[in-house]
């Protein structure tokens, strides 16, 4: 009889075959070594939960053999979120705009420098136009002034009364003053104030209206004085009636008012005072003509 006999199992070759059919133990310490791989697979992918990017390299990279047969480093690929890549962005768009700012505070200095030099020059320029306009103004009024003398001095009345308590005086006086453009200007003298004294008394003063006066020409300039019933010390009225009755009063004259003249087609008025100070009347008498100061920008 012939027995029917079961179909010989297949064996895998060794070379191709899966070992774990061949070899149970094997299969079992190959499911337990996959066991242990997920876990700590697990456990890695929880450590980077939360984070903005986690990095895959290490699982899909593999090592590249160089011909010597050692291992050669290769670069690692990292793979990030969305969410990462925005705030990236950002830090780089903050990141430009400091180095710009910088750039900026860096440029800055060289401008105010630029600026500073600017002013500077300009306000030099106009300090030096100004300049040179005064002293061109200067020169001119200087050269326009006039030439003043006093040519006669006289007491036409000069007593003395006794009161209860005061001594009183009463004076008339005449000053005459020569004015001399010797220039090729014409001059315009305003309204001035003249006052006259003497030893410390005030002997009068007076007001003088205004003229005109051509190139070339001399005018005399009559200032009247009068005085009536004046508080005077009797020291200084012993010292003025003494010397007035020598011939040897001294007179202070001064008149203060504006002087005009053409500049370049315009019509400049400025302070002036003619100042004649200690003039002597015995050197008037003996015709000297004592010269008196005529000074600008004064009042």
């Amino acid at each position: 009889m012939s027995e029917h006999l079961p179909p010989p199992q297949r064996r895998a070759s060794s070379g191709f075959g899966d070992p774990a059919l061949v070899f149970p133990e094997f299969a079992s310490k190959q499911r337990g070594l996959e066991k242990v791989q997920e876990e700590e697979g697990e456990g890695e992918d929880s450590s980077y939960g939360g984070k903005g990017s986690f990095d895959l390299s290490s699982r899909f990279s593999s090592p590249s053999v160089s011909r010597n047969g050692f291992e050669t480093p290769k670069k690692t690929s990292s793979l990030k979120l969305p969410g990462f890549r925005e705030e990236e962005e950002t830090d780089r768009s903050t990141n430009s705009g400091s180095f710009v700012d910088r750039e900026e505070k860096r440029k800055c200095p060289g401008c105010f420098r630029k600026c500073c030099a600017c002013t500077c020059m300009f306000l030099s320029i106009v300090l030096i136009i100004l300049l040179l306009t005064g002293l061109s103004v200067n020169s001119s009024v200087k050269a326009s002034l006039p030439q003043v003398s006093v040519t006669n001095l006289r007491f036409s009345r000069l007593d003395f009364a006794n009161s209860t308590t005061d001594l009183l005086m009463n004076a008339n006086m005449k000053t005459v003053l020569e004015l001399s453009n010797k220039n090729d200007k014409l001059l315009y003298y305003s309204p001035m104030k003249a006052a006259v004294s003497s030893e410390n008394i005030n002997l009068g003063q007076k007001k003088l209206g205004g003229f005109m006066q051509s190139p070339g020409n001399v005018t005399y300039l009559s200032i009247p004085t009068r005085l009536r019933k004046a508080k005077v010390y009797d020291v200084d009225a012993t010292l003025l009636r003494n010397k007035e009755k020598k011939l040897e009063a001294v007179v202070n004259v001064r008149l203060s008012g504006k002087l005009g003249f053409d500049w370049l087609g315009f019509r400049i008025r400025l302070p002036t005072v003619i100042d004649c100070e200690d003039v002597k009347q015995s050197d008037v008498i003996n015709g000297l003509k004592p010269t008196c100061d005529v000074r600008i920008f004064w009042q």
